[in-house]
């Protein structure tokens, strides 16, 4: 199959950034001989959300699984890009993704900005009356909010949304599918629900080069965290946790780059805690 983000044969050509702090920047040099500079930017993802805790019998929703952040991507003449570029991949965890940038100084600001992408959205908390919704999908990007995006050819992609949390009844996590979104990174799984019996979180289906991925065994068992592969780039979302109607709910499993966490398990007094969600990260390759 092919993949729709090609890096350069020679490895020492390309550079990923990681998350190291919310308003920490990188910087990146443009190396000498450079023709083209191709950017791939990614929004974090958003964690899944908890599920929802109570006495042995009564109604309990398991947690939604996060939204994965949206990516960018930009190719542009490296003669028209300054030596310098600044990079802040987005801050994943506990909360909604961060904003990934890549900027011409130490600013978001739309007129600094070569190319950006949204963060993904948080799960939603089970409740007695209701499913932890799913987290939003990071949303596209248009030029108006990266001034200097039309120096090169630009496109950005919608993330993946996660899924919703196990019925109050008593029910499964809902599933995420990986890949049906178009986007190499995933929502996360939502967590079981329960009222008088145990259920498993939600998993992930596969697709491309992601395995199948269980989510977390009936009876308060953790989700399992994201798959990562560097080459070709793909990076899921944590499963869902397992819901129990005699001991605390499991947590959701956490994400890798980019994607979500998965949803809490609902339990006796105590939900599991949402999954975190993933950083976000900035690919910059260069072509002679």
């Amino acid at each position: 199959m092919t993949f729709p983000f090609h890096l350069p044969r020679d490895q020492s050509l390309s550079q990923k950034f990681d998350s190291i702090g919310t308003g920490i920047w990188h910087t990146w040099t443009k190396p000498s001989g450079a023709s083209l500079i191709e950017i791939i930017v990614c929004g974090a993802g958003g964690a899944g959300g908890n599920g929802f805790g109570a006495a042995a019998g009564t109604a309990r929703g398991g947690g939604g699984g996060g939204g994965s952040g949206a990516m960018s991507r930009i190719i542009v003449p490296a003669n028209l890009l300054p030596d310098t570029l600044y990079i802040a991949p987005g801050m994943g965890g506990a909360g909604a993704g961060g904003a990934s940038f890549v900027s011409f100084m130490q600013s978001t600001a739309a007129a600094a900005l070569l190319i950006t992408a949204s963060g993904g959205g948080l799960g939603g908390t089970g409740t007695a009356f209701a499913v932890g919704a799913a987290g939003a999908a990071g949303a596209i990007i248009g030029g108006a909010a990266c001034l200097y995006s039309g120096l090169g050819v630009f496109v950005s992609i919608a993330g993946q949304a996660g899924v919703a949390g196990g019925a109050i009844a008593g029910a499964a996590g809902t599933a995420i599918t990986f890949g049906n979104a178009g986007v190499p990174v995933s929502g996360g799984a939502g967590g079981g629900g329960s009222t008088s019996a145990d259920f498993a979180g939600g998993g992930i289906v596969g697709g491309g080069f992601c395995p199948n991925i269980s989510g977390g065994l009936a009876g308060g068992n953790r989700g399992a965290d994201g798959f990562t592969l560097e080459l070709p780039l793909t990076y899921s979302g944590g499963t869902g946790g397992g819901a129990s109607n005699s001991i605390a709910g499991g947590s959701g499993g956490d994400a890798a780059l980019g994607s979500g966490g998965g949803g809490g398990g609902a339990g006796l007094t105590t939900g599991g805690i949402g999954g975190r969600g993933g950083n976000g990260l900035v690919v910059v390759s260069v072509v002679r």
